[in-house]
């Protein structure tokens, strides 16, 4: 990967990552002054609760995923490849990306297939006239984001310096 485009992906996954963080503050936000005003107002806000969870919980945690991944924090159960050497290590490794790989494919494919229906639907949140289409685009371009980082990371499975397979520092913006 050339270093002009190794840049490129980091200022698209901040991008993701700053939307993501913008959902979360929003998120808090709009909760607090549902609950000040459902309490002091006993007024809540119409449709508070659904823009929460259709919108910005979706955003916060899938536009955040290729991030999370680069940065080592994914769930990692090592106790059996760890105690593994040489070329049946190597295999185990492969093994695991390839299955990563394959499920963030497969979501690709099966979040495109539901934010394709949810565009061409007309539903809309109960509470408002929004339509729902959109949150599902957040969960396909997450789950995008991360299968092109696995796919970059795959070559790195050989040198042992896999993402997916070693603890790092989250990557930086700059």
């Amino acid at each position: 990967m050339t270093a002009a485009l190794g840049r490129w992906l980091l200022r698209i996954e901040a991008a993701l990552l700053y939307v993501s963080v913008l959902a979360t503050f929003a998120m808090m936000c709009l909760t607090s002054a549902d609950a000040f005003s459902r309490y002091l107002f006993n007024k809540p806000i119409l449709g508070a609760l659904e823009l929460t969870e259709k919108y910005l919980m979706v955003a916060a945690i899938f536009l955040g995923l290729s991030y999370a991944f680069r940065g080592g924090l994914f769930i990692r159960v090592t106790l059996l490849v760890d105690r593994l050497s040489g070329t049946a290590r190597l295999v185990a490794d492969y093994v695991a990306h390839l299955i990563t790989l394959a499920f963030c494919g497969f979501m690709v494919f099966a979040t495109g297939q539901q934010a394709l229906r949810g565009w061409s639907d007309d539903t809309e949140l109960s509470t408002l006239p929004i339509l729902v289409g959109p949150a599902y685009s957040f969960v396909l371009v997450g789950f995008l984001a991360l299968t092109v980082v696995l796919l970059i990371d795959l070559a790195r499975v050989r040198r042992g310096q896999s993402m997916l397979l070693s603890s790092q520092e989250a990557p930086s913006a700059t």
